[in-house]
């Protein structure tokens, strides 16, 4: 098996890569970063980076257009990667609220009751994510007790 490369040396062979590249590249100069960061798997500032290494000159406020640009490319994947988590968790613990970790049922006025947060050791005071993930870690460290959760998970559900 192939020792992995360094951070260094794959720098170094795309560095090389890419001069052979960019001797045979064909696109519109508008596009090069792009098109070399599509071949090359890097991010805009990096393609930006060594693209300055092979030769070609940016402005200063290309690079800053570029930076920008990639920090709100970023910013937005973190957004929905976040958004994303919360759903799983909306999904995941819809039975539960921010005064309860387990909704067992509704009165006949339409009043929840189940297992309070405090109940299971959990500050009612923390954001409903945070409670979230402590009870499931809670719920998965009993089930460990009990035989483990991989039992639990690849149970056959009626």
């Amino acid at each position: 098996m192939a020792k992995k490369l360094t951070k260094a040396e794959r720098k170094e062979a795309r560095l090389r890569k890419g001069k052979q590249w960019l001797l045979t590249y064909t696109g519109s100069p508008k596009k090069m970063n792009k098109h070399y960061r599509e071949r090359f798997h890097v991010d805009a500032v990096t393609a930006a980076k060594d693209l300055q290494e092979l030769g070609v000159n940016y402005t200063q406020e290309q690079l800053d257009q570029i930076k920008q640009a990639e920090e709100q490319r970023l910013q937005q994947r973190r957004m929905e990667r976040e958004a994303k988590e919360r759903e799983r968790l909306a999904e995941l613990y819809e039975d539960s609220d921010d005064r309860f970790a387990f909704i067992a049922g509704y009165t006949d006025g339409g009043a929840p009751f189940g297992v309070m947060w405090e109940e299971v050791g959990i500050d009612p005071g923390l954001p409903f994510e945070e409670k979230v993930k402590l009870y499931h870690m809670q719920m998965l460290a009993a089930l460990a007790g009990v035989g483990g959760a991989a039992y639990y998970f690849t149970r056959k559900r009626k």
